[in-house]
């Protein structure tokens, strides 16, 4: 992982996030089907950005090609890319943002459930 004093890598962004709990279903008194499909498509676009470890400059085309791989429905891909391609530039810029996924990631979630 990156120091400091280097940039955030999108890989590294990527696999803070499968670390960090990000991907647990919240808790809710309903069926939980399409968060766990969108979870799991999330998983997939991040474990792809991860194994392919983009320079920054990359990340977008890398995303594009995560999006085509995956193949149809693309709508929902790309529009996971597109969040994560967001989330990525603010956590490039907010360092205190990627201490705390840092943090998340350590601990492992607690309890296992995001409230």
């Amino acid at each position: 992982m990156s120091d400091a004093t280097e940039p955030l890598q999108p890989g590294d962004f990527a696999r803070l996030l499968l670390a960090s709990g990000d991907l647990r279903p919240r808790k809710r008194a309903r069926d939980q089907q399409a968060d766990l499909a969108g979870l799991a498509l999330k998983r997939r676009v991040l474990e792809a950005l991860a194994e392919r470890d983009p320079e920054p400059e990359e990340l977008e085309g890398t995303l594009l090609a995560i999006i085509d791989d995956l193949g149809p429905p693309k709508g929902p891909t790309r529009s996971i890319a597109l969040a994560l391609f967001e989330e990525w530039r603010v956590a490039a810029e907010t360092p205190g943002w990627v201490a705390h996924l840092l943090s998340e990631a350590v601990r492992g979630g607690d309890d296992g459930v995001r409230g």
